[in-house]
């Protein structure tokens, strides 16, 4: 059985390490190992079961070790990850029972170290990259690229044909119609209806959704 550490003891990691209690794998594939966060305080007064139990920028990855990157914002899960990765170290996907591969179409890709909360819908032939990130309820339409470290929150909708970029952030309840782009590291606010591509690096909200700066 392998031991799996968790990068990040956040609000965000919190979430994962609930999820990570349910899923099928756990006490079978695998065993929760602790937190790894360079913030040796950050569960102070806060009694979620585990512990944090080393710093991700200088733990060393060993046999029967994996990770899981739970850490909220894309640039900030590349800097604590690719370190891992490049000592050797393997990175697992997460779902829950209630997710599990039934929700995933025909021809969908995953990258490395994928995390998808409950009830979120892969159509067919979806490209996820590495370290992407999807939250509850979202639904993804067929021949959809998300990007790696990508951050979709709850109960968006792709439709089919789109491209999110890399680093980008699509936040709870926005809307992006079929065969739209969204750049490398753009933001898309919450509720926001997307009609338009979104150039790289911008924030955009509204309905229809507006580039705000």
């Amino acid at each position: 059985m392998k031991k799996v550490y968790i990068i990040g003891a956040g609000g965000w990691g919190r979430e994962v390490l609930i999820q990570m209690r349910t899923a099928s794998a756990y006490g079978k594939d695998w065993s929760i190992a602790g937190f790894l966060d360079t913030r040796a305080h950050m569960l102070d007064g806060i009694d979620c079961g585990v512990s944090i139990v080393g710093d991700p920028l200088i733990h060393q990855p060993q046999a029967g070790e994996a990770f899981v990157c739970a850490v909220g914002l894309p640039k900030g899960r590349a800097q604590y990850a690719v370190p891992i990765l490049e000592k050797g170290g393997e990175f697992i996907h997460i779902y829950t029972p209630f997710n599990s591969e039934g929700y995933l179409s025909k021809g969908v890709h995953l990258g490395t170290g994928c995390f998808w909360a409950p009830r979120v819908q892969f159509s067919p032939d979806v490209w996820v990259g590495d370290f992407a990130n999807f939250h509850s309820g979202t639904i993804i339409g067929h021949d959809v690229r998300i990007g790696h470290y990508a951050q979709i929150g709850a109960m968006v909708f792709i439709g089919g044909g789109a491209r999110i970029g890399d680093y980008a952030i699509v936040h709870p309840h926005a809307t992006i119609i079929p065969h739209i782009t969204v750049g490398e590291g753009a933001t898309v606010g919450a509720g926001a209806v997307v009609v338009k591509d979104v150039p790289p690096g911008v924030t955009v909200f509204g309905n229809p959704a507006r580039v705000i700066f």
